[in-house]
């Protein structure tokens, strides 16, 4: 029975009536199982009421997460059997789903720019309380980062643990984060409870302006700073500090008698509260730490998302700045993530290794990443005709699709990524569907705040009477839609697939997901491998794949398209059973940049209809005016790498690059000396019949040699490939460098300096003044790490002579292994002095066990 709201016991009795068992099936915890239970408890003869356990106490439902169709099979076999055993199915065998091997599967995180990715930030070994909103996310991210987390409260509680833990554990101070949304709902109360309590505490209050979590909404009872700073102390509060990424909206400070500084003008706060820059935030919670009883932090930095929004509605003007990589320079080290945690600094593979870039689409401008202790780091302002739209070009007229699913009724799943958009695809395919007669069915996983998470929308159309639910269960999906296939190729991506049924259409685009970010070195699955392992659940003729964001960037300038693109690609493909005139009609009323998605969904057509005909316009789009150089050695160096490899292999064109790189790093000697050492780990290999110890040796003996110091940069930073990406965004427009200089480090300064493009004469002489580099003459030479990088090569050298001395079949792994250890070595100054240390000590490890 369906139980009426409110509850009746005289319907429970009148309908028990005559039964033996009652079998309630309720989502968590058992409300409506007690609530039977009490109704019919007075009764003579009363039925057996089992729910979440059955008659004898053995679990039969979940007290957690959603029931569904495949969930309750389990259950209601095991409660009908014993009555109707011959009548039932029989139990089918379940399926094993061959599980995705990956430690980057996607969890929700802070989007590009989020105050919260350095609000959270905390000081080492910090204790921290976690609270309600989108900064619920640090439990799910690294402890080193945002602390030891100590528990999750309700919302508005707060802090009020510490109040009852304070005097049982050995530690003296909490840090306690607190959105503002929940600090005006009733977090506010939490904190006059701490300061009654005379516990210890900071509370972090990530002031950002909005209710990111739910959607964006204003916070009910907002105040601002001021005010809140005011009731605050008048409440008791110790001491309250504001960091902010803007604190000259706080005025000027100036000095004041008695050697005392005031703030003039801006936001007027009460005295004795402070303004300090977002760069001192490990500071301003040492500080309030060292302050007994209740003190707060107000993190003042607005909302990422809603930012953006603003921008892209013309009321707030973007920054006319944009950050960019030089891909040479960058060492793939992952500090510019550690320290902006934002994930428009994405890992990407290049000839020389795994780099650092930044994903101009996502990147929301907030330019915490310059703070990476890297030189590579470059700004620019676009020339006007850099800013202007693409010129979209007009797709070419595709035919009618053929349907290749059935149109009565019919079920998707659509995968992706939280905040690109998925809910909206979801949102404008079913209101075509109702354009075209379909009774609708939609369920959209929202919630968290799900930004860069997984998150899958699924939509049920049927013309003969309504779907009874609007969830997919196990092999019930007809088309999968891709828009990530990371998450596609989870469990909750294939668990609706079937090898009979499902039609897989989707994007081989890879996006990073958030531990990449900070772990560059971790590697997802390969689209190919991806597409391999979703092949095995989907229709194995029917597999339409697409790098939607590669050719909707050629296409449109940016990627946030790529959704609608394949979207498009279903339609043409006959996997998505609505006419095209229907989808086209719903973007419209959709009313969000109507032409371009128009255009992606029709190249996305395109792409099933005619894919010759896109990739000549992607070809055309991205080719450059001119045509990087290709690297070239002398004819000798030429005929030893002809001898090595084979003319036109990758292994080939990597030594090429790799001898041509050091004579620009040093000279042709360099080049040679390098060969050298191939060469005769080459020769070593032959009896193995295997190339792969000379190509680490190749890639890892070349990083080693041509390590980045001063004239290293210099030339880089002048280099036709370096400087193409950055060429590129600014059209035109003006470039500068971002440096830190180690001699201007040394002498106190602690922040990059900007040099624009008129220095290039001055870093082209110190790029040619490399003929000094090791000699009693390098001003550079002497400084310790300098003196580490020309260690780690005659160190290699004498790894490589221990592995070939006893080189067998049976430790050429082992080999390769030692071998690739050097591209522990990553980073610049501190950080690859570190990174040294531990790249010796895996080094020793190694060794110690080779040839056992």
């Amino acid at each position: 029975m369906q139980m009426p709201i409110p509850f009746d016991p005289d319907t429970v009795r009148r309908f028990a009536d005559g039964l033996d068992t009652l079998f309630v099936i309720e989502e968590k915890l058992p409300s409506i199982e007690s609530l039977i239970k009490d109704a019919l408890y007075h009764q003579t003869n009363r039925p057996q009421v089992i729910g979440k356990t059955d008659e004898l106490g053995r679990p039969l439902l979940n007290y957690h997460g959603a029931l569904d169709a495949d969930g309750l099979l389990a259950p209601l076999r095991t409660v009908l059997s014993p009555r109707l055993a011959e009548r039932l199915v029989p139990e089918q065998r379940k399926r094993q789903l061959i599980p995705l091997v990956s430690e980057t599967e996607r969890a929700p995180f802070f989007c590009s720019g989020c105050p919260h990715n350095r609000s959270t930030e905390a000081p080492e070994g910090s204790l921290i309380g976690a609270g309600i909103g989108c900064h619920t996310m640090t439990l799910l991210m690294d402890p080193d980062r945002v602390g030891d987390i100590a528990g999750l409260t309700c919302m508005g509680n707060e802090g009020s643990q510490w109040i009852g833990m304070s005097d049982f554990v050995n530690r003296d101070h909490l840090i306690q984060n607190l959105g503002d949304g929940t600090y005006f709902h009733s977090g506010q109360l939490a904190i006059q409870a701490a300061v009654a309590s005379g516990v210890n505490i900071t509370y972090k209050l990530l002031y950002n302006g909005t209710v990111a979590m739910t959607g964006g909404q204003d916070p009910q009872g907002q105040a601002s700073v001021s005010e809140v700073t005011t009731s605050l102390l008048a409440h008791g509060v110790s001491r309250v500090l504001v960091t902010s990424d803007e604190p000259e909206k706080y005025g000027k400070v100036v000095p004041f008698p008695g050697d005392s500084q005031r703030r003039i003008g801006g936001i007027s706060l009460p005295a004795g509260v402070d303004v300090w820059d977002r760069t001192r935030l490990i500071e301003a919670q040492e500080v309030l730490a060292a302050t007994p009883g209740t003190t707060v932090l107000i993190h003042d930095q607005e909302c990422a998302a809603e930012l953006r929004r603003a921008r892209k509605r013309g009321k707030v003007a973007p920054p006319n700045e944009r950050v960019v990589i030089n891909p040479r320079i960058c060492e793939g080290c992952g500090d510019c993530g550690q320290v902006s945690n934002c994930l428009s600094v994405e890992p990407t593979d290049t000839p020389f290794g795994r780099k650092t870039m930044i994903n101009q689409t996502t990147c929301n401008l907030d330019f915490s990443c310059l703070e990476g202790d890297c030189p590579s780091f470059m700004t620019v302002v676009p020339a006007d005709a850099a800013n202007a739209s693409l010129a979209v070009p007009a797709a070419p007229e595709s035919p009618e699709p053929t349907l290749i699913v059935d149109d009565n009724r019919f079920a998707m799943r659509i995968t992706g990524i939280g905040g690109t958009g998925i809910v909206t695809v979801s949102q404008v395919i079913g209101t075509a569907a109702m354009f075209d007669g379909y009774d609708v069915r939609g369920l959209d996983q929202i919630g968290l705040s799900q930004k860069a998470g997984p998150v899958v929308s699924d939509v049920r159309l049927s013309r003969s009477g309504a779907n009874h639910t609007n969830r997919l269960g196990e092999a019930q999906a007809d088309l999968l839609l891709a828009c990530d296939q990371l998450v596609a190729a989870t469990e909750r991506g294939r668990l609706v697939c079937s090898p009979d049924r499902t039609v897989a259409v989707g994007s081989l685009s890879p996006t990073p997901t958030g531990a990449q970010i900070t772990s560059p070195e971790l590697a997802a699955p390969t689209g190919a491998e991806l597409v391999e392992l979703l092949s095995t659940d989907t229709r194995a003729d029917q597999q339409h794949w697409a790098d939607a964001e590669v050719i909707t960037t050629a296409l449109f300038g940016d990627a946030v398209l790529a959704n609608m693109f394949v979207v498009g690609m279903a339609v043409q493909a006959g996997a998505l059973p609505i006419t095209p005139r229907s989808l086209e009609r719903a973007i419209e009323l959709n009313g969000v940049a109507v032409e371009k998605n128009l255009a992606a969904f029709a190249w996305g057509r395109t792409q099933i209809a005619d894919p010759s005909a896109v990739a000549a316009v992607v070809a055309e789009r991205t080719s450059g005016p001119e045509a990087l150089a290709q690297p070239d050695v002398s004819l000798a160096l030429r005929n030893r790498i002809d001898a090595l490899a084979e003319a036109g292999s990758d292994a080939h064109a990597e030594l090429v690059r790799f001898a041509a790189d050091l004579i620009g790093f040093q000279d042709e000697a360099t080049a040679s000396d390098y060969l050298d050492v191939v060469e005769r780990v080459a020769a070593a290999e032959v009896e193995l019949d295997s190339d792969r110890l000379t190509r680490a040796v190749a890639v890892h003996l070349h990083k080693l040699t041509a390590y980045k110091d001063e004239y290293e940069v210099a030339r880089l930073m002048l280099s036709e490939e370096g400087l193409a990406e950055a060429r590129s965004v600014a059209n035109g427009g003006a470039l500068s460098y971002r440096l830190h200089p180690p001699m201007l480090r040394a002498l106190g300064m602690d922040s990059k300096i900007s040099i624009g493009a008129w220095a290039a004469p001055g870093i082209r002489a110190l790029a040619t003044a490399k003929k000094l580099r090791g000699s009693k003459l390098d001003p550079f030479g002497r400084a310790e790490v300098r003196k580490l990088e020309r260690e780690l090569v005659d160190d290699y050298l004498e790894v490589i002579d221990t592995l070939l001395a006893s080189l067998n079949a049976n430790n050429h792994d082992h080999a390769v292994r030692i071998a690739s250890l050097p591209d522990l070595v990553r980073g610049y100054e501190d950080l690859k002095v570190r990174r040294i240390g531990e790249y010796r000590a895996a080094l020793a490890t190694e060794l110690a066990a080779f040839g056992r």
